[in-house]
């Protein structure tokens, strides 16, 4: 669904890895948290029209682009079905956005090429330079790069590879994502028990180890895949709650646990993708501290701001001493809540962070900074 576009107004393409229509229908819905749009409901307020590229046109390029990919060619694409559709709607656009950093590679190669003119700004979230065929695709990168207008990051160390990869020091900045200030209801203070909710790049065995030696109530909420039977036998004190792949728990159903639970963690596997900061964001809307596997792709300080703790990669002692400390200081453990949530409040949301993707927007298409 889009919103209707003013004359005059620029318009913007969408595509992406996964159908944002649905994701705009459940945020209207107010079934999910509007920082999973990246930015698409604010831009009107900025005088940009969006246009969400239909997610399935051709099956056969679909296909295609799988295929491909599941068999490691070396020269990256993008899904050609989504960006097929670009091509085709080109004339009534002024701008390409896809908040997904492996959508638009072949349209970069041929804005490269200088056979598309309309100017195109990408979200990286992972590190590009990862894998046995990485030195390979480097050329294909630089030169899909060289053909994107611009290319902000979550992140400020992939924000530092694109620049270097391209040669351009100002073709990628990080910007800081936030949550949806609006959507979570006030939490419960101080809560009791700890919660683990989360998709991927999980270390969930590491958590129960450290939550039956620190003898504290744990929940894990997780897709049925990643339920083994290793994590669904530890003591009576971590319960597992899974749920299918093709169907995780949704925010309805998720948003009681995850409000009541005295400080949310994150284990996370040592992996070298960004993963986790979709959970720390619940966290901070909910105004919840957080303990968190130390991951070098996750910009925010949680102990330095006072929100949490971070504790290394697979350290079943170093997990345990956190749950214990939140265990047994429930005032404290509800500051470092309210100091999260005051982020939030003090504009580390999705609404600034959509005016900052704005104002990039204007940067690529030389307009006055109505996004700044």
């Amino acid at each position: 669904m889009n919103p209707k576009t003013e004359v005059g107004m620029p318009r913007v393409l969408v595509l992406n890895n996964y159908p944002l229509e649905t994701v705009w229908d459940e945020v209207r819905r107010g079934l999910k948290p509007d920082h999973h749009l990246f930015g698409l409901n604010y831009f009107a307020q900025w005088g940009y029209g969006v246009e969400v590229v239909p997610f399935r046109r051709s099956g056969m390029l679909h296909a295609l682009s799988r295929i491909l990919a599941g068999a490691r060619f070396p020269v990256p694409l993008g899904d050609l079905d989504q960006q097929w559709s670009v091509i085709t709607m080109l004339n009534k656009a002024d701008l390409i956005y896809c908040p997904c950093q492996t959508g638009a590679w072949f349209l970069g190669y041929l804005r490269a090429l200088r056979l598309v003119k309309t100017p195109m700004v990408l979200l990286a979230h992972h590190p590009f330079s990862v894998g046995r065929i990485a030195p390979l695709r480097q050329p294909f990168l630089k030169m899909s790069f060289r053909g994107t207008s611009r290319f902000p990051s979550l992140g400020a160390k992939v924000a530092a590879e694109i620049n270097r990869i391209s040669g351009d020091p100002a073709k990628s900045v990080a910007l800081p994502w936030g949550p949806h200030r609006d959507f979570y209801p006030p939490a419960e203070k101080p809560g009791a028990g700890v919660v683990a909710a989360g998709r991927t790049g999980r270390d969930f065995l590491t958590f129960a180890r450290a939550a039956t030696l620190a003898g504290v109530q744990a929940r894990i909420i997780c897709l049925r895949s990643a339920a083994t039977p290793e994590l669904l036998n530890f003591s009576p004190g971590v319960s597992v709650e899974s749920f299918p792949d093709e169907a995780p728990m949704d925010y309805v159903r998720l948003m009681p646990r995850l409000r009541s639970a005295r400080a949310h963690a994150i284990p996370l596997s040592d992996t070298t993708s960004l993963a986790g900061l979709t959970s720390l964001m619940d966290a901070l809307g909910l105004g919840k501290p957080v303990i968190m596997t130390r991951h070098p792709l996750i910009d925010l300080d949680i102990e330095a701001l006072g929100i949490g703790r971070r504790v290394e990669a697979g350290d079943v002692e170093g997990w345990a001493a956190a749950l214990r400390w939140f265990e047994e200081h429930p005032e404290e453990a509800a500051a470092m809540g309210d100091r999260a949530r005051k982020l939030v409040e003090d504009g580390l949301d999705s609404m600034h962070f959509a005016r900052r993707v704005a104002g990039i927007f204007d940067e690529a298409l030389g307009r006055p900074g109505s996004g700044q």
